[in-house]
């Protein structure tokens, strides 16, 4: 009897540990947003590199960036110099939803390997004064099978080695979109092309 209920507490002892080793053992994910997800399936964003110039195309959205240009916007953020860059895109939407391929949704940047936030109100009045109020930002769904060519404006600092644009053909978390899939555009100041103020804004 005695034997028995030493046994008995031998396995109980055993199964807590081996729960406890469990529960230790458990792998989070960390999310982009900073918070932990247990239950996510994937830990690491499936990329593909892109050229400027080429059509590439992920998850049933193809992307081709045209050109790259160097505006003569100039502002400053943090007392650095910033400029703004234009991004020349075509996209057309091969899957069977909605997209919202804009600035916010579907771009993120790094300059010279951190996070850059290019995203700002001078960017967007920028590209309204070089090509007018009616340049097409892609604020506009675009629907299934539809393709669009318009501009995609960033705020980035005046001086830099190299950047790397990230397109999220599903959208990235400021859209509650899937940002497991990005196509990777990396550039130097030396591949953008130069871009003068339209003679209407000096």
């Amino acid at each position: 009897m005695a034997l028995k209920r030493t046994l008995s507490l031998l396995c109980a002892a055993s199964l807590m540990l081996t729960m406890a080793a469990c529960k230790n053992n458990k792998n989070t994910v960390k999310q982009a947003d900073g918070s932990d997800n247990v239950s996510a399936k994937t830990t690491t964003q499936i990329t593909q590199v892109g050229e400027v110039g080429e059509k590439t195309e992920m998850a049933d959205v193809e992307i081709q960036i045209n050109k790259i240009y160097r505006s003569e916007y100039l502002s400053s953020r943090e007392d650095s110099a910033s400029n703004i860059i234009f991004l020349d895109v075509t996209i057309k939407n091969n899957t069977e939803e909605e997209l919202e391929p804009n600035m916010l949704s579907s771009f993120e940047f790094e300059v010279d390997g951190e996070p850059c936030d290019f995203a700002t109100l001078f960017a967007i009045n920028s590209a309204k004064k070089q090509f007018g109020n009616d340049v097409d930002l892609f604020s506009d769904p675009l629907r299934p099978t539809e393709a669009r060519t318009g501009c995609v404006p960033a705020e980035l600092p005046l001086e830099f080695d190299s950047a790397t644009i990230k397109f999220l053909p599903l959208g990235g978390i400021n859209s509650s979109g899937n940002s497991s899939q990005a196509i990777l555009y990396t550039f130097t100041p030396d591949d953008m092309e130069n871009l003068a103020k339209p003679e209407s804004a000096e």
